[in-house]
């Protein structure tokens, strides 16, 4: 008998480095995927909230500007590398699951 205490769903405890969280290596890639993308998402909106009330606050730019704002091919161009990165960030995860399932 192993030494190594079960899951409720039968899975390896949710610990370390490369935690399991249900027995299919698809659906535990899925909550790896959603628990980061719940991370940057946050992380990025209180950043957003912060930069917006200081800019406010400094009068710098009012709330409704940053509403109407459109950017330049130049942001345009720098949010789109950076949306490619989030992206391979979100679905890392799908990349681990081995193909012989």
């Amino acid at each position: 008998m192993s030494d190594r205490v079960q899951t409720p769903e039968g899975g390896t405890p949710i610990v370390g480095d490369d935690p399991v969280y249900l027995n299919d290596p698809i659906q535990d890639a899925t909550v790896r995927m959603l628990l980061e993308l719940a991370a940057q998402v946050w992380v990025e909106r209180e950043r957003r909230l912060t930069l917006e009330a200081l800019l406010e606050k400094k009068g710098i730019v009012a709330h409704d500007e940053i509403e109407r704002h459109t950017p330049d091919t130049v942001l345009a161009a720098r949010l789109k590398d950076e949306r490619a990165r989030f992206l391979e960030d979100v679905f890392k995860e799908l990349r681990r699951v081995p193909l012989n399932q």
